[in-house]
């Protein structure tokens, strides 16, 4: 899973794509970003991360209050959010819609 800037999380959001806001100080979302990392085929959408420290504003914005929160957007809009470590099966079901 690929890690982005805001210059690239602009352009990712603005079709469809899932947004993973997590911390490197977070197990959970290293334990997330592992199983999103390894099961990358299984997802119908792309998949991307960004650090809440390195985009504090950004985080601030979309009222991110937990992590890891995934946030699924289709053309810029937020379409559903899920906080706390997920399932594969879990993932599979956000990544559909």
């Amino acid at each position: 899973m690929k890690s982005i800037s805001l210059k690239e999380f602009k352009k990712a959001v603005s079709s469809e794509a899932v947004i993973q806001f997590s911390a490197t100080w977070c197990g959970p979302c290293k334990t997330l970003t592992s199983t999103i990392s390894e099961n990358l085929d299984s997802f119908d959408l792309d998949f991307y991360k960004i650090d809440i420290d390195e985009h504090n504003e950004l985080a601030n914005v979309l009222n991110i209050r937990s992590v890891p929160t995934l946030i699924r957007f289709f053309e810029g809009e937020e379409t559903a959010r899920i906080t706390g470590n997920q399932s594969l099966n879990n993932l599979i079901e956000f990544s559909k819609g």
